[in-house]
């Protein structure tokens, strides 16, 4: 009896050791989920201030009449969406963290990425300089592939007056690009440009 009682006991000991255990590795799979999160969280933070160090120290690619651009570093003259990018399109057209100089956020899977993308712009008078509010979105990776964070603000940025014109042109020519009205004629359905629709 002594001896059945003994390894009665035994198990129920090892039971609760082993629920212990198994309490403290999920402790410590949170913890280390919860600190990969904070990683992600500070490269995006870090990339986004290199994005708006980018915007008033740095050279940026301005799109063309056509509304076009296809640099890396370009101020897209829409808004971008790229809360919604994958990570495969963050890599592809994201710009890469480093131009400021600031040090590599640490333990990142790699280097986070920033994007530009002008939301409005305007010119208010005859050489006065142009204004433009502008969506600066970051995203960053923690220590694994899978772990990673997207932040966004919208700064306003003055710049030189033919800067601020080319992107006024630009975002003008990419609404005429992506205009899906259609006014039927005689002739059949036709796509005309807005300002044409507006007439």
């Amino acid at each position: 009896m002594t001896l059945i009682v003994a390894l009665i006991l035994l198990m129920a000991m090892t039971a609760l050791g082993l629920a212990g255990l198994q309490g403290a590795v999920l402790q410590e799979r949170m913890a280390r989920n919860v600190m990969d999160r904070q990683v992600a969280f500070q490269a995006a933070q870090a990339a986004l201030k290199e994005g708006e160090w980018r915007l008033r120290h740095a050279d940026y690619t301005l799109p063309d009449a056509q509304g076009d651009c296809t640099a890396p570093d370009c101020l897209m003259p829409q808004a971008s969406h790229a809360s919604q990018w994958s990570t495969a399109r963050w890599r592809r057209d994201g710009v890469a963290y480093g131009d400021s100089g600031s040090p590599m956020p640490l333990d990142t899977y790699e280097p986070p990425r920033v994007t530009l993308a002008a939301l409005s712009s305007s010119c208010p008078e005859a050489g006065a300089p142009c204004q433009a509010r502008i969506e600066v979105t970051a995203f960053g990776w923690g220590a694994r592939q899978v772990t990673h964070a997207v932040l966004e603000r919208r700064v306003t940025l003055m710049l030189p007056r033919e800067s601020g014109e080319a992107l006024i042109q630009a975002r003008r020519a990419q609404a005429d690009n992506h205009d899906t009205r259609v006014i039927r004629s005689s002739e059949g359905p036709t796509r005309p440009a807005w300002r044409e629709v507006l007439r």
